[in-house]
């Protein structure tokens, strides 16, 4: 078996997002991403909010997001049902979807 997993997901316009690889080209400005949750963890913010850290990979590399509270609480359920996330954010991190 050979293939990459983002091969199951052919209907997501991939071109349309900014690639991981290229982020680091886009410091505090607003961009859209969109990955593979590979990996993903809940943590209680010290306000006792929860909130979620989500690793996300596309062809060019993997990237470390996090949803803060008020996001989390809209769009937490979403991380779970769909394996595929994107998002608008600063510096790589999720701040809408």
């Amino acid at each position: 078996m050979s293939g990459h997993p983002l091969d199951l997901h052919p209907n997501i316009a991939w071109d349309t997002y900014c690639s991981v690889a290229k982020l680091a080209e886009h410091i505090g400005e607003i961009v859209t991403c969109c990955g593979l949750i590979i990996e993903d963890r809940v943590h209680q913010q010290v306000t006792g909010e929860l909130m979620k850290f989500m690793t996300i990979c596309d062809r060019t590399g993997i990237v470390e997001t996090e949803l803060f509270a008020d996001t989390y609480r809209s769009y937490g359920l979403a991380t779970v049902r769909y394996p595929v996330a994107g998002g608008d954010g600063a510096g790589g991190t999720l701040r809408e979807w």
